[in-house]
């Protein structure tokens, strides 16, 4: 298995007491399950054609419907065919969605690779190394034609990969790739070895040696280069992906983390997806003696945990998918959990069993049997200063308060907005992002517009903004907060109030200004709002781009308080000024389809409430909620 020798120094991805834990967590009922899960995802895959593809993968995200936003669904038998499951479209020979299917080969294959290693470990069953062995085979020979190619497919070494269209794909590609290879290599013949190494390993590493990059795309090329060191058995190699002045693990630690413990891309998803990237260097580096797994790593993984929602999932923010929960990221964590122990990882892979199989390959390095809990996971109000977001709580209910954050090109124009959930579902949403290759991302998604906040003169934020905690205070049924934003808008001062307690929650929004401004105070509802405020006048958005994605709009005008409706709460609107005001609602792109949902809708519709105040120099605006608590 290429474990350790004697001494415990060596090149191995998994050390003789991982290969102990993990063969004693699978003779036990728990983790027989997860072995039979391993031998059935193999199975599985052996059931296709096994061929390594002669071309070169495409983007992922070009592998999503024009349409309506929906994944499209991988067949094994037609790479050149392709269903939306949601509108029923069949995309034939279209190359972006061919490429795209090659990137999913790809990608199934290094999971069928770590499947087949811990089936090997697990099991010691000469046929999965031979399993492992044949693939790597075939890539090597096909490895060396790969053109490095761009998203575009332009031949560039510019961000560039050669199996995948990005180096970044490259890199989480090769980082599991490398340790199957790692775990039979005592099994090859010198031949075989030399093979795998000079047609692929090597290869691969030279290219990522070239690609300088930033944040969690260097966190990730300093991840496969740390793998193949490891494999390649290259102290160099390790050397410059943990300490070179640059861009090595250390450097990239110091300006990506904030000291509350987010990275500082400000999303959920861009820290869980670099995250991937810094647990797996630290694991492979662990046979050179080089521990990463410290107070960083382990506040990486702690202190996130203060900011999920009751359900375990996070508002999605700026470029994250939406959907970004701990229980996407469980795999991570059973790793952290196995090399740290901290009592908080495994109280919330308790909370998470609860809600799912627990089927992580990586649950059998832990040798403990998790009991699920079925208590709710009911947590204080909590303020991330740095990273520029707080959580307003009382029993089930959350409201998330978005100030700060600039995301390193993954941000949002969308300082003060707000989301409200209830314990199972948000009420109003940041949508965060769809696929980056559809028409909505730049149209709508990436706007001021379609976040629960004000915007002013039907205009993006200034993307620098950044707002200002003026007060937090936690209280044992809920909080109140206070932030500012002065550069959002040039000439404006725009603030926001909270204030949780129990199921009632206050939000105050105010902007002041020397100059008059049309200000638009907005909410996305998921669920339909009803109130009574006569027909209405129907009428187009046409101010912006961004405005025109909202359709079946009915004009209101404003007399005195506004009440809305839902199924699950009631909010009643204070607007001062309110002969200046009219009301729209209409309809709009809502909950993007989810990443890796291939049997999703598309993406689902919001229902926007804009309050509009046209010609003043200031606004403000007062929301009631009651709450239904789902307790």
């Amino acid at each position: 298995f290429g474990a350790s020798n004697a001494s415990g120094n060596g090149f191995y991805c998994y050390s003789s007491a991982d290969i102990a834990t993990i063969r004693m967590s699978a003779a036990t009922p728990w983790g027989g399950k997860i072995l039979c899960r391993i031998k059935d995802d193999i199975a599985e895959r052996r059931s296709h054609n096994l061929d390594v593809p002669t071309v070169e993968g495409g983007h992922i995200h070009h592998y999503f419907c024009d349409k309506d936003g929906q994944r499209l669904t991988f067949n094994w038998d037609k790479p050149h065919e392709h269903l939306c499951a949601a509108c029923g479209t069949v995309y034939k020979n279209v190359d972006r969605y061919d490429w795209a299917w090659i990137y999913m080969l790809h990608r199934k294959n290094y999971e069928y690779l770590t499947a087949c290693s811990y089936a090997y470990m697990a099991t010691g069953e000469d046929k999965y190394a031979t399993y492992i062995k044949d693939m790597l085979i075939d890539y090597a020979v096909k490895y060396p034609a790969y053109k490095e190619h761009n998203a575009a497919r332009r031949i560039t070494d510019n961000a560039s990969g050669r199996a995948f269209a990005q180096s970044l794909d490259e890199a989480t590609w090769i980082t599991y790739v490398a340790p199957a290879y790692t775990v039979i290599k005592s099994t090859l013949t010198l031949q075989e070895k030399q093979r795998i190494e000079d047609c692929l390993l090597r290869p691969c590493a030279y290219m990522l040696l070239r690609r300088p990059a930033g944040a969690n795309w260097q966190m990730w090329h300093n991840c496969g280069l740390a793998a193949l060191g490891v494999a390649l058995e290259d102290d160099a190699m390790i050397n410059v992906a943990i300490n070179d002045s640059t861009r090595g693990y250390h450097v990239l630690m110091k300006k990506h983390l904030n000291q509350d413990g987010w990275i500082n891309e400000a999303s959920p998803n861009y820290h869980y997806f670099p995250l991937q990237a810094l647990v797996h260097t630290a694991d492979v580096v662990r046979c050179r003696g080089i521990n990463l797994y410290d107070d960083d790593m382990r506040r990486m993984f702690v202190a996130p945990i203060k900011g999920i929602y009751p359900d375990l999932s996070f508002p999605a923010h700026s470029d994250g998918w939406y959907g970004a929960s701990i229980l996407a990221e469980l795999p991570i964590h059973e790793l952290a959990y196995a090399r740290l122990h901290d009592g908080v990882l495994r109280t919330v892979l308790s909370h998470s069993y609860a809600r799912v199989e627990r089927t992580a390959y990586e649950a059998l390095l832990t040798g403990e049997d998790i009991v699920p809990s079925d208590e709710p996971m009911r947590q204080q109000s909590y303020c991330y200063p740095q990273s520029g977001f707080l959580c307003l709580r009382s029993g089930s209910i959350t409201s998330v308060l978005k100030f700060g954050g600039l995301g390193i090109g993954h941000g949002h124009p969308d300082k003060l907005s707000i989301t409200v959930h209830d314990g199972t579902k948000e009420l109003v949403s940041d949508f965060g992002t769809c696929a980056y290759g559809l028409g909505l991302y730049l149209g709508w998604y990436r706007n001021s517009l379609p976040h629960n906040m004000v915007t002013v003169d039907y205009k993006n934020q200034n993307p620098k903004a950044l707002g200002r905690l003026v007060s937090f205070n936690a209280t044992p049924y809920g909080g109140m907060a206070e932030a500012e934003c002065t550069d959002a808008y040039k000439g404006v001062r725009m603030k926001r109030k909270l204030c949780l307690n129990g199921n009632e929650f206050d939000d105050t929004f105010e902007c002041t200004s020397d100059t008059v401004h049309t200000y638009e105070y907005v909410l996305l509802f998921n669920e339909k709002p009803k109130f009574s405020l006569g027909e209405g006048e129907t009428c187009v958005l046409a101010e912006s781009d961004v405005h025109r994605h909202i359709g079946k709009v009915k004009k209101y005008k404003v007399a005195g308080d506004v009440t809305l409706d839902t199924p699950s709460a009631r909010l009643s609107l204070d607007v001062d000024k309110a002969s200046s005001a009219c009301l729209l609602v209409g309809e709009a792109p809502g909950i993007p389809a989810l990443k890796l949902d291939e049997n999703g809708t598309g993406a689902r519709i919001c229902y926007p409430v804009i309050v509009r105040l046209s010609g003043e120099t200031g606004m403000r605006i007062h929301a009631k909620w009651i709450i239904n608590d789902t307790k």
